[in-house]
């Protein structure tokens, strides 16, 4: 009889330990997957974070394209204004030339006429 408890308590140790891995292993998945939850839990916190920030940003850059669109027709007027100020400035200078001949014509004509220079015709 002794030596059939020594074999039964030996026995029961042995189902003890096993009892003692499996509860130590499943506390280890348990926590395995807590710190696996835990990151989860981080990265879709962090992609909410950029998702928000990318629908701002998306936002943002269509305000600027509605307001480059906008400047791009004033633009267009600018540069038509511009184009047309340089066909008047040359049209002034043209006229602003010819005045300028037209009047030193005029005061060669008043000279020989009231003065007679003998060398001019």
């Amino acid at each position: 009889e002794t030596m059939k408890r020594r074999p039964a308590a030996s026995g029961s140790d042995h189902g003890s330990k096993q009892h003692d891995s499996a509860t130590h292993q499943a506390q280890s998945v348990t926590n395995a997957l807590l710190r696996t939850k835990n990151m989860m839990q981080q990265e879709l916190e962090r992609v909410s974070a950029l998702s928000t920030t990318i629908d701002d940003d998306g936002a943002l850059l269509s305000g600027a394209r509605e307001e480059h669109v906008g400047m791009g027709g004033a633009m267009k007027g600018a540069k038509g204004m511009l184009k047309k100020l340089g066909r008047q400035d040359v049209r002034d200078a043209f006229i602003l030339r010819c005045a300028v001949v037209f009047y030193w014509l005029v005061v060669a004509y008043v000279l020989w006429s009231r003065i007679k220079v003998p060398f001019l015709p």
